[in-house]
């Protein structure tokens, strides 16, 4: 049957029963078992309906032993490389499995097979690896490591001019993107963000930034449970990153307005310094009524954030302060008017809004007590770091991990040296009649 089929090769539909043959008597003995290991992966694409049947005996010969799993493995990416998209849609199923084997060695091999089926049919094997995100925990969890390491950095050019695909591999995101994780809310988006039929300015921007609002659900309640969080703060910088290219950020604003920052309190200290620093990422294209909503809501936990004195227990999160400071400073230059009776700072634009009859000056005493120690204890902690700075740099380190340590502490002193800068700037420039708003580039 082999030489028969090697003479053939040209003519490969009238030697389907020599293929059957092989297929049939593949675990006859030994010597047909490495016979089919051979053969099968080299013909199988000339022969898609027996496909199924010949990917079935290879998947039995791997399940053998360790005399046939390495060969069975080499054999699978052999098959990848022409299979047709029933076949590899079959054969990544199999290969994810593979992905938790313990062996290094078979684990390459099936990396490179995969790798290998995104190269012969992108939609096949992407919406195949999708499919098994409703399998366990292990297999969804390899399949993520899978799409993160080899599908994203190529899918820009695997999916070029491939409508069809894109379309697919789209539609099937946005059925899994509601019971997602944070890891797959992760890749999911970044898979999307490669797909040329989101890069056609606004319009895909805005149908992209439609998939993230629907997997926030803007008219539930915000969950603040760590996991729903960790989650929700995912999409939310996937969102900026829409916003960017030109989709309005009024519905999602509105929704972190009004349910996200009333919960403010009850997230972990890093989701909620993750959460501000998205926030000062997104102020700037804030316009009009988004502005004042979050004002409103951001405005408590501002203050919240600077204190009223320093006690020996009190510890300031710079971070966090720079960046609620910094999105304040950019809302508030766009609504000016409406600052007046949230915190007292009167600036007339002649609009009804304005009210600069009422008398707010306590909210705006308050304020500027605030301001002051932020910006006395900043001021403080940067004379601490310059210190710091200088012993750092007058160190000596040897070896290859004392130099990384080294500069690592070095980063980060001058990291913290310029956000206590900033934050006494943008505390100082808010004391002024009018404020001085760092807003757009000066800030």
């Amino acid at each position: 049957a082999q030489s028969k089929l090697k003479a053939g090769e040209d003519t490969f539909a009238e030697h389907e029963e020599q293929f059957k043959v092989v297929v049939s008597k593949a675990k006859v003995s030994p010597k047909t078992k490495t016979l089919a290991l051979q053969v099968l992966p080299k013909y199988l694409g000339h022969y898609p309906a027996q496909a199924d049947s010949a990917l079935d005996i290879l998947i039995d010969l791997f399940e053998e032993g360790e005399g046939y799993r390495m060969k069975a493995i080499e054999s699978f990416k052999s098959i990848a490389s022409s299979a047709s998209a029933s076949v590899i849609s079959k054969l990544v199923g199999v290969l994810a499995q593979l992905l938790l084997s313990e062996d290094e060695k078979e684990v390459a091999v099936v990396n490179q097979a995969l790798c290998t089926a995104l190269q012969q049919d992108v939609q096949a094997t992407t919406t195949a690896l999708l499919e098994l995100m409703t399998a366990e925990a292990s297999v969804r969890g390899k399949a993520v490591e899978f799409l993160t390491a080899e599908l994203v950095p190529r899918a820009p050019a695997l999916f070029k001019d491939n409508t069809e695909a894109q379309n697919a591999v789209a539609t099937q995101i946005k059925k899994l993107l509601g019971t997602a994780t944070t890891a797959e809310v992760s890749v999911y988006l970044k898979i999307l963000f490669a797909l040329q039929v989101f890069q056609s300015g606004e319009e895909g921007a805005n149908e992209l930034l439609g998939i993230v609002i629907n997997s926030i659900d803007l008219a539930a309640d915000f969950d603040a449970s760590e996991a729903n969080a960790d989650r929700f703060l995912t999409l939310l910088r996937s969102a900026r990153l829409i916003f960017n290219h030109g989709a309005s950020p009024m519905k999602v604003m509105s929704y972190v307005s009004k349910k996200v920052l009333p919960k403010f309190d009850e997230l972990s200290p890093t989701q909620q310094t993750t959460l501000l620093k998205v926030l000062a990422e997104i102020s700037p294209i804030m316009r009009g009524h988004t502005c004042r909503d979050f004002l409103t809501a951001i405005y408590p936990i501002m203050l919240a954030l600077l204190p009223e004195e320093v006690t020996e227990e009190t510890k300031l999160n710079y971070t966090s302060i720079e960046c609620v400071l910094y999105a304040f400073h950019q809302t508030a230059s766009r609504v000016p008017g409406f600052l007046h009776p949230l915190c007292g700072i009167k600036i007339s634009t002649g609009q009804p809004e304005n009210k600069i009859d009422e008398d707010h000056t306590a909210k705006l005493a308050d304020l500027h007590k605030r301001l002051a120690v932020a910006n006395k204890q900043s001021t403080e902690f940067v004379k601490k770091l310059q210190q710091v700075r200088t012993k750092l740099n007058e160190t000596k380190a040897e070896g290859e991990e004392a130099k990384k340590d080294l500069a690592t502490k070095k980063e980060a002193c001058t990291a913290s040296l310029l956000t206590c800068n900033h934050v006494s700037a943008l505390a100082t420039n808010l004391k002024p009649t009018p404020p001085k708003f760092m807003a757009d580039n000066t800030a």
